[in-house]
């Protein structure tokens, strides 16, 4: 069995790279967790669900050097890589594909159906931007999930049985989550982050506001959530938090929109100044310094239909 010790252990040599971290969670008896990032903007998480004879590998990162250090850390593990797992088709959780596929080509690929079709049909268009913006630290391909998972499928990954729960759009076109009973975890992917400026740039925050409050009753008693950017942290909590982040960007759009059509430049700065006030050091999901303007842009487009 893989033990908190070895992953102390795998954890310090690997951190030397200053490229990664790790935090490990043991929510319940069978299974343990390993969270992986880079801090400071843009930060996204990977995680490895360890069981005690595989693991399954949670999400790609968003370039070559922090997808080899997800590489590294399941390779100190000494088990083999049951899957890797896509909650969903953005960047920054799938463009480093290739480089674990690479070093561990017998896994199988899982996505929900959306994802997948969204990789076939736009993954080297994908590919094609992200190397413009990372030159250099891009793989040339991002390979097509080989297994698709179903709604309310039960499935066996690291020795636990999950659900698989899909809830249709929201931050992404396709976001798939998986909840472990037994061991009382739920990834719950981008569905919300742990105190993180999030992406509304898909241009469907208002489903996904709908999205969280439907996802809400539901798990609201899971003990922990691994989010897609941000700390571990009980489901409940982190829901009503993203609602919450939401709901105030979106009563800050509408009270600009009443006042003046489209959104203008100056409006989505006086946003910005808001919500950095309300919401003060929140890491940015994506490098653009601009990010917040970007999301208030958007949603302003979302609300009038522009």
């Amino acid at each position: 069995m893989f033990t908190r010790r070895k992953l102390a252990l795998a954890t310090g040599a690997l951190s030397v790279l200053t490229l990664a971290r790790a935090q490990a969670y043991t929510p319940g008896a069978g299974l343990e967790v390993a969270k992986y990032d880079r801090p400071g903007e843009g930060s996204v998480n990977s995680f490895l669900l360890i069981g005690p004879r595989s693991l399954v590998i949670v999400d790609c990162q968003r370039t070559t050097v922090e997808a080899a250090q997800v590489v590294a850390h399941a390779r100190g593990t000494g088990l083999p890589v049951e899957a890797i797992f896509l909650s969903h088709e953005h960047a920054d959780h799938v463009t480093g594909l290739e480089v674990l596929h690479r070093a561990f080509p017998e896994a199988p690929i899982l996505a929900g159906e959306v994802t997948r079709d969204w990789i076939a049909r736009s993954g080297q268009e994908l590919i094609g931007m992200m190397q413009g913006f990372f030159p250099g630290r891009v793989p040339d391909r991002l390979p097509v999930p080989t297994r698709v998972l179903r709604p309310d499928e039960r499935i066996t990954l690291a020795g636990a049985e999950w659900r698989v729960d899909q809830l249709g759009r929201g931050e992404a076109s396709g976001m798939t989550l998986l909840y472990s009973e037994a061991n009382d975890v739920l990834v719950t992917a981008d569905l919300c982050g742990n105190r993180a400026t999030p992406w509304l740039l898909d241009g469907h925050t208002l489903e996904w506001i709908a999205q969280l409050e439907q996802a809400l009753p539901r798990y609201a008693g899971v003990g922990t959530a691994l989010p897609g950017h941000g700390a571990a942290a009980p489901a409940g909590v982190l829901i009503r938090e993203q609602i919450a982040y939401l709901r105030a960007m979106e009563g800050l759009v509408r009270d600009e929109l009443a006042t003046a059509t489209p959104l203008s430049p100056a409006a989505a700065q006086r946003i910005r100044a808001a919500m950095e006030a309300r919401y003060p050091g929140f890491p940015r999901v994506a490098p653009q310094p601009n990010l917040i303007e970007l999301n208030a842009a958007a949603l302003a487009r979302e609300i009038t239909g522009g």
